[in-house]
């Protein structure tokens, strides 16, 4: 019925704007034609040019915002501006504005952006309830605005909609971390867990970049076979999230996404995103012929690149099935893998340095269980994980209490749903709040303090046993769930084992001084705006517990320097 009416509008509008010869069935001569449309150039331009504009507009007010007989919206704070939205949201922080909505509608609520639906899911048992028991509905993901095609091209495995690319690299990626944790990790997280240390005691102030680039070596070496890149992915990694953050970090087109349309020279925004991932392809399509090369000369090392040629090869000899995709489509499934697995771990390796030095008796806790289990040779090994209940509680409270992906990755609705007599259209986005479900008062009491007693103490509703096995990450609802649940959750705890168990053995973490004598606490809400985050940098007092240590972390780095350099 509203298309009726739109399309009466349109045709009164052409009926009492243009001459009547343009509106009658009366055919003109040519040159009568011509006069005409040069005088009238202007309304003819402008009416093309504004009416996808005036669809959109009416269409949403009305049809798209109206609920089938019978069902009702979800409810939701109405938008400042009609078809804009809301422009009270807290642009660095915007989990905390969808948290208090969240709060104030009990875990489930609607807001409006540019003409398009956003449903907000606060509570767990509503998140559970669609993401995994109507997974058929809600697993698919939307375009980001700043990344055409990022949904379908079949480059980002994170991003990708519900289909057979993300079939075929899910399996792919899949078949190579289990590969990888089958091997535990071919030893490379220890390996570079001895150069962080050292590269740390050698620059005690460089702990925020070190930590990055700790996590972007072993990503490197696990996808390509070799660390030499890992500066490249680091910085491809600090770029491409704040490109598909709709936040302040991240372009304008992400929060207007109609500005998506406009060509470059008018919307300027678009020119980093192309550029950035022009500079992306060439770097894992070329490391990708690099690994190809060095399995003709038998120098590859154990990496994804080389598991994906080596099933390409079996399927060609008819010894095996391929991935499914060829091998353009393979340096995104790597590279993808590369780059998702910095910040994702880089953040909350981060927060580990944070709350060590805001809860120091957490600290000394858990460096008592470290000496107790590793003594003074050696550093934390992925073999001493069941005796390390109280740090593996400090690192899962870490991504409880400040969570590194706060918004959730975004979903796409596939079919429109009928959610307890709420009607959520297709075409809708949903957003699984991550903090708010952080803080939920029945599981989490006290959830704004870090306390990583919730996970190891039976009087805690999260308390679970045994505690050789919990706690532990898998399963947390900071991971996702259902068929999007992160795949990278094993190598996420194994790297966070080794690098913050180490940290407790080889240093101490304490606030900086101030002149008045007065300990300087670091903020502990001063995070990233993006859609993947962990604490801005900030200042500290990282300091090597003793000499024999000091001495223990130059012998480690000079017995396996040359591998490290490798």
């Amino acid at each position: 019925m509203a298309t009726v009416h739109y399309t009466s509008a349109i045709q009164s509008f052409i009926h009492s704007h243009l001459p009547s010869n343009l509106t009658t069935n009366v055919v003109p001569d040519n040159s009568d034609q011509t006069n005409v449309f040069f005088a009238h150039k202007w309304t003819i331009l402008c009416l093309v040019l504004l009416t996808p504009t005036i669809y959109r507009i009416l269409y949403f007010f009305l049809v798209f915002d109206q609920p089938p007989k019978g069902l009702q919206l979800v409810p939701g704070p109405g938008s400042t501006i009609p078809y804009i939205g809301r422009l009270d949201i807290d642009p660095i922080s915007p989990w905390n504005s969808m948290k208090s909505w969240s709060d104030r509608f009990n875990g489930l609520f609607r807001l409006q952006a540019c003409g398009e639906m956003h449903i907000w899911l606060g509570d767990n048992d509503i998140a559970q309830e669609l993401y995994c028991k109507r997974a058929a509905i809600y697993s698919s993901r939307p375009e980001v605005a700043a990344v055409p095609g990022s949904h379908s091209q079949g480059q980002y495995l994170p991003l990708l909609e519900y289909g057979d690319h993300w079939r075929m690299q899910r399996k792919f990626a899949h078949t190579s971390l289990t590969q990888a944790f089958n091997n535990e990790y071919y030893g490379l997280i220890g390996l570079e867990a001895k150069r962080f240390l050292f590269q740390l005691l050698q620059d005690p102030l460089d702990h925020f970049s070190q930590t990055d680039r700790f996590c972007g070596r072993i990503s490197a070496r696990l996808s390509f076979g070799s660390p030499k890149s890992a500066a490249a992915h680091c910085k491809n990694a600090a770029e491409f999230i704040p490109q598909i953050s709709p936040s302040a970090s991240g372009p304008i087109t992400n929060i207007f996404p109609f500005l998506g349309k406009l060509p470059e020279w008018i919307n300027t925004a678009k020119v980093a995103p192309r550029q950035r991932r022009e500079r992306e392809e060439r770097l894992w399509t070329g490391l990708m012929r690099q690994v190809r090369e060095e399995m003709e000369h038998g120098t590859a090392k154990a990496s994804y690149a080389r598991s994906y040629f080596e099933r390409k090869n079996a399927a060609a000899n008819s010894d095996g099935r391929s991935f499914g995709f060829d091998e353009h489509e393979a340096a995104y499934a790597v590279g993808m893998l590369c780059t998702v697995a910095i910040f994702t771990i880089g953040g909350p390796l981060y927060c580990f340095f944070l709350a060590m030095t805001l809860y120091p008796e957490w600290q000394e806790k858990a460096r008592a269980e470290v000496d107790a289990v590793v003594g003074r040779d050696r550093i934390v090994e992925l073999s001493d994980s069941p005796n390390l209940p109280i740090l593996r509680a400090c690192i899962k409270e870490c991504i409880r209490w400040r969570p590194p992906v706060p918004l959730g990755v975004p979903r796409l609705v596939q079919e429109d749903d009928n959610y307890e007599g709420f009607f959520i259209p297709k075409g809708a986005v949903v957003h699984a709040i991550d903090l708010s479900m952080a803080r939920d008062p029945t599981r989490y009491p006290d959830g704004d303090t870090y306390n990583p007693a919730r996970w190891i103490e039976p009087e805690w509703p999260t308390y679970q046993e045994p505690l050789t096995v919990h706690p532990r990450l898998v399963g947390h609802h900071g991971f996702g769930r259902g068929r999007r649940q992160c795949p990278g959750i094993e190598i996420t705890e194994a790297e966070l084992l080794v690098a913050c168990g180490s940290l407790l053995w080889a240093f101490t973490m304490k606030p900086n001084v101030g002149p008045d004598g007065q300990p300087q606490w670091p903020d502990s809400k001063a995070f990233t705006s993006n859609v993947i985050g962990g604490p801005l940098p900030f200042k500290f007092d990282l300091q090597v517990r003793d000499e024999s240590r000091k001495a223990k972390i130059e012998e480690m780095y000079k017995q396996n320097r040359v591998l490290l350099e490798d």
